[in-house]
């Protein structure tokens, strides 16, 4: 991210420019990652599992 300030900005108008970035930084979303966990079923061991899913001949 590139910010360029220019010789007009006034140190106030500096701070509450800086305020509102932090502020919108911080009510960026964040993913939650927490809804993906045990959406699989319990399926042993996945090494075995693979090699039954892609055995074409069994």
């Amino acid at each position: 991210m590139v910010i360029e300030i220019d010789k007009t900005v006034t140190p106030a108008r500096l701070k509450q420019s800086l305020k509102n970035m932090k502020a919108a930084r911080s009510k960026a979303s964040r993913s939650n990652l927490s809804e993906f966990f045990g959406a699989l079923p319990h399926i042993g061991d996945g090494l075995e599992f693979q090699k039954k899913a892609r055995n074409e001949w069994h």
